[in-house]
């Protein structure tokens, strides 16, 4: 019951991040579930759904299916559609029933690749983690499978991988192409981004980037992966107008923590990395205590001892009421958790908590809504 939600929606789920992260890749994505998730995704979890041509396609499980399997059936159907739409991968995503019973998601995308020709996935989320871990798998599996081996006469420029490029994280109002025009102002050449705008031809070449840029927390696993597998380095850290952490961190010039934990300091509840970054902004023009939390998870290696993990509702609701923060910036659904009413609230939407209510309002990390949100403090 510790997961139970009783004043906030439900958050984004892991199968929403992995088609999230699939969106542009042209290919046909298949949710293995009895419509619910796929509504669940393209009408709360993908504000670029709307307008989209997308391939996004539901099993329709049914109880019979549930009970006596009929993998066939569904396998059947995609090899239809990719007939089709001719596309350049086919992914098979599960839901809680394929978890319950099974199903075996790997098979069924190896027997559809076996019978098209064309590269096949199946990624096993289940509904039951975040949509983070579903992008992350996303990523990882991606490079696994198209990554080509880096050229041997490779000349180290300023060629850049940007990771976790997700409108689940950065809203509805252009900051993922607005993160990569800064980068690309700042004399880095784009080799891919994972995700928004993403080509299997980007995940090809992205063995040639000199860095890769983490800008939220899915990314962080496929950047340890090129690191590892090809000797890219990675920073994480989102540019926001009006602050210079991100291109210290560019430069590997240090950027100070600020100010040391205090009682009466600020918490920010959002997706962690940018969440860092919205700390530095704040420690370069003032001498206050800033602690991240998130409600999705903490890589330690990002975190400073004081920072919290808040999985679920009551945690956040215990943390937002104990006394420790003067001001509190997060999704304005979060608000309504708040009972303390000297504690001043700043809303700063997450899409993964709020969906559609909020998306549209989301700041533009390059204009001056970051900093006009925290003139206040």
């Amino acid at each position: 019951m510790s997961r139970l939600c009783i004043d906030l929606p439900p958050l984004s789920p892991d199968y929403s991040g992995a088609a999230s992260a699939l969106f542009d890749l042209g290919g046909i994505v298949v949710m293995h579930d009895a419509s619910g998730c796929t509504g669940n995704y393209t009408s709360y979890d993908e504000p670029r759904w709307l307008g989209s041509r997308s391939a996004i396609f539901c099993s329709g499980l049914r109880r019979m299916d549930a009970v006596m399997g009929n993998d066939d059936k569904f396998i059947k159907k995609t090899i239809a559609a990719a007939n089709d739409l001719s596309p350049t991968i086919i992914a098979y995503l599960g839901s809680p029933v394929p978890m319950v019973i099974g199903t075996d998601l790997n098979g069924m995308a190896a027997e559809t690749e076996y019978s098209t020709g064309i590269p096949s996935f199946g990624f096993n989320t289940t509904g039951q983690r975040f949509y983070d871990k579903g992008a992350s798998d996303v990523f990882t599996a991606l490079i696994k499978r198209f990554a080509e081996q880096r050229r041997k006469d490779h000349i180290h420029s300023r060629k850049a991988n940007i990771l976790g490029l997700l409108p689940i994280d950065l809203g509805n109002k252009g900051n993922c192409q607005g993160i990569c025009d800064h980068i690309a102002s700042l004399g880095y050449d784009i080799v891919s981004r994972f995700a928004a705008g993403l080509t299997v031809e980007q995940v090809k070449n992205c063995s040639d980037a000199d860095i890769s840029i983490v800008i939220s927390r899915s990314g962080l696993a496929a950047a340890k992966l090129l690191e590892k597998l090809y000797g890219i380095p990675y920073v994480c850290g989102v540019p926001i107008k009006g602050s210079d952490g991100f291109e210290k961190k560019l430069n590997r010039e240090h950027v100070s923590v600020g100010s040391p934990y205090a009682d009466g300091g600020v918490l920010i509840i959002h997706e962690q990395i940018f969440a860092d970054s919205l700390r530095d902004m704040i420690h370069q023009e003032k001498d206050i205590s800033v602690t991240v939390g998130s409600m999705f998870g903490l890589e330690e290696e990002l975190a400073l001892p004081y920072d919290r993990d808040l999985p679920d509702e009551y945690t956040v609701r215990q943390e937002v009421n104990s006394g420790r923060y003067s001001v509190i910036i997060a999704d304005p659904l979060i608000k309504k958790l708040i009972k303390d009413e000297n504690v001043r609230f700043i809303g700063l939407p997450h899409p993964a908590v709020s969906s559609k209510l909020h998306w549209d309002e989301h700041p533009d990390y390059l204009s001056d809504d970051i900093k006009n949100l925290i003139s206040c403090l």
